[in-house]
């Protein structure tokens, strides 16, 4: 009898996570080379999604239950400073500076880009005078 069960704390299913940021990566450039408007925002956006949602939710909880599972840096709080509350501060700062890093990354990703490609008036449009909010 084939045994196909498979442990979810297994560091080799990171290969996975690999091929999806892969996808996610390869979306947003494909999204570079489409010239209608609304599919390269379509498609950008569905990438960056992707990127999003494996960097800043799957790989932080996979690492939870890996450090507490396979690593027994559980536990309720610390009472006490110890070993068991220094692995339990470790496991947990590790998931905020990479969640730090990340949202990080997306902000210098969209000032390069916004930098790199700033928003043009259509041919002929003039550009419209400023109010200066109340008056």
């Amino acid at each position: 009898m084939l045994n196909l069960t498979i442990d979810p704390l297994d560091p080799i299913l990171l290969v996975f996570e690999v091929v999806w940021l892969g996808l996610a990566l390869g979306l947003v450039v494909a999204s570079g080379r489409i010239r209608s408007g609304w599919a390269k925002a379509s498609i950008a956006g569905l990438g960056l999604s992707i990127l999003a949602w494996r960097l800043l939710a799957i790989l932080p909880s996979w690492w939870l239950y890996f450090a507490d599972g396979q690593l027994d840096w559980g536990g309720q709080g610390c009472i006490e400073l110890d070993m068991s509350c220094l692995k339990q501060a470790a496991k947990d700062t590790v998931v905020v500076v990479q969640n730090a890093v990340v949202l990080a990354g997306f902000v210098i990703a969209f000032i390069i880009y916004q930098r790199k490609n700033p928003k043009q008036l259509a041919p002929g449009e003039e550009k419209s005078e400023a109010t200066g909010g109340y008056k």
